[in-house]
């Protein structure tokens, strides 16, 4: 953010007011949000409250007051919250030292009712003709990660806006206009404004948020049909009010998904599940639907193969391999518990959040923690496990961690390696944390990632069975070029246990990969 400046030099001279005059012609000719304070000192000289005597346009209080409608104030008589805090303490390390300081961030307890009850800052403070400047930037509403939001809720489907219930003001973002196939010259609409756009059978469930919202303040989740232009397109929204420190509702935060794609696809798996009776027809489908072929990530050799269960064709097992900006690509295999259209459904919501995750500039640990949450919130009855691996090209550094998942393998010349990093599984507890590990990689290292079925079997230990594996992929690769050895590992493949699904993701290091960025 740009922030002020101190000025350096005499002292203005003149009157309080003739200085205060100077200062807001300089505050009135930037963009900035700041204030000039002079301090206000009690009989023994102590500094006990400041004055705003100039303020810049931009500035804008948390009750919404802007430019010369904060002249006037004293800090501690507006804002109670900061007596006592870190940014009080600065101001008087200020006046004292003459050095600015930055508090970032600042986070600002209100006291009073109407808005909202904690807010975040960053605060410059520098010395200026006996007083302080001080600019600030309210951090949620920064612009800085504009562009990253941007690009996660194109690729989700995803928009935000907020409701101020006390100025009845609304904020969208730029893909919730999108959603709703609405000008953004027209500006957002207010929430009762969902009554008329709903599909007449799901006004019921509007009036049902509206009335919950307003009750136990959520966070609400519905979903609903909602007219854009001359079709029905179907959204989920997540909903939750901020309420000020006496519990009334100040504002309301919404997330919005457009699920048409993935409803069209829920009804298309259905409709293969009634219409084809052969097995291989209808494992080749779903294939087609939820696990398309993969496509070629600079710097890696892929192969990825999927076993359906000969039992239930359907199952939860999904494998991932997405090439992100900068020379940088993320790997992951996943099994979801079951099978089923429910398993499917499950693991279709876990791979299609995961490539959203992975352009948010996420680490494999918040990926994990952001699919616990979405397990826990869309499918609190299933689990789930997966492997996640983040790899730089550049440097040949992987980063990777686990939940409930077995070990990635590392295939370097002739040896075997498991890469244990094991965290809880997903979808058992509201609220857990995971943590990576790093190392790097070699040209034409392997790397293996796979699910239970390639090594579990009744009666035998999953450790037996990755002992097994490994013996089998020792005994392979060096028999055949390295070009060669992702296939030849591929083949020489085949699930433990039958009546499980089983995703296989083979990754070998290209040795020119430094090279190519």
């Amino acid at each position: 953010m740009t922030r002020l400046s101190p000025v350096s030099g005499h002292p203005l001279e003149g009157s309080p007011e003739a200085v205060a005059g100077l200062v807001q012609a300089v505050l009135d000719a930037i963009a900035n949000q700041g204030v000039w304070l002079l301090p206000i000192h009690d009989q023994a000289g102590a500094i006990r409250d400041f004055e705003v005597c100039a303020a810049s346009p931009e500035a804008r209080d948390i009750r919404d007051r802007a430019g010369k409608e904060l002249v006037g104030l004293r800090t501690i008589e507006a804002y109670p919250g900061v007596a006592g805090s870190p940014l009080w303490d600065a101001y008087l390390r200020v006046m004292e030292t003459g050095e600015p300081e930055d508090v970032d961030p600042y986070v600002h307890r209100e006291d009073g009712g109407g808005v909202p009850a904690l807010s975040t800052y960053g605060v410059r403070l520098a010395p200026l003709q006996g007083g302080l400047l001080v600019s600030w930037v309210r951090h949620d509403r920064e612009e800085r990660l504009s562009a990253r939001l941007l690009h996660t809720e194109r690729l989700g489907h995803l928009g935000w806006g907020h409701w101020n219930l006390i100025t009845g003001e609304a904020e969208w973002s730029d893909q919730l206009y999108v959603i709703h196939g609405r000008d953004p010259a027209e500006g957002p609409f207010a929430l009762e404004h969902y009554r008329e756009i709903a599909h007449p059978d799901d006004v019921p469930i509007v009036e049902h948020a509206l009335m919950t919202l307003g009750g136990s303040g959520g966070p609400h989740e519905f979903d609903i049909r909602i007219r854009v232009g001359d079709e029905y397109r179907h959204i989920r929204a997540t909903a939750e009010v901020t309420r000020d420190v006496e519990g009334r509702p100040v504002e309301i935060h919404g997330v919005v998904q457009d699920v048409t794609d993935w409803r069209r696809t829920a009804d298309e798996l259905a409709e293969v599940t009634q219409r084809l009776e052969e097995e291989s027809q209808l494992t080749a489908r779903l294939q087609s639907i939820i696990l398309p072929m993969q496509d070629s990530v600079p710097g890696l050799q892929l192969g990825v193969r999927y076993f359906p269960a000969e039992t239930a064709p359907l199952g939860g097992d999904w494998y991932q391999a997405i090439h992100l900006d900068h020379g940088e690509a993320l790997l992951a295999v996943g099994d979801v518990a079951g099978h089923g259209l429910a398993a499917a459904s499950a693991m279709a919501k876990l791979r299609h959040a995961i490539t959203g995750l992975a352009f948010a500039d996420h680490d494999p640990a918040q990926i994990l923690v952001a699919l616990n949450r979405l397990l826990r919130r869309m499918r609190p009855d299933v689990l789930a496990t997966s492997v996640v691996a983040h790899y730089r090209m550049k440097d040949r550094t992987l980063r990777w961690t686990h939940a409930g998942h077995p070990p990635m393998l590392l295939v370097r010349g002739s040896r075997v390696h498991r890469l244990l990093h094991p965290g809880v599984l997903l979808g058992v507890f509201e609220d857990v944390s995971y943590s990576c590990a790093e190392m790097q990689l070699e040209p034409d290292d392997l790397l293996l990632m796979f699910t239970d079925g390639l090594i579990e079997r009744p009666g035998r230990d999953l450790f037996e069975g990755l002992d097994i594996l490994s013996a089998a992929i020792a005994g392979t690769v060096p028999k055949v070029p390295p070009q060669d050895r992702v296939a030849a590992v591929m083949e020489a493949l085949a699930p433990s246990n039958t009546g499980d699904d089983t995703c296989i993701l083979v990754a070998r290091i290209l040795p020119n990969s430094l090279e190519v960025f």
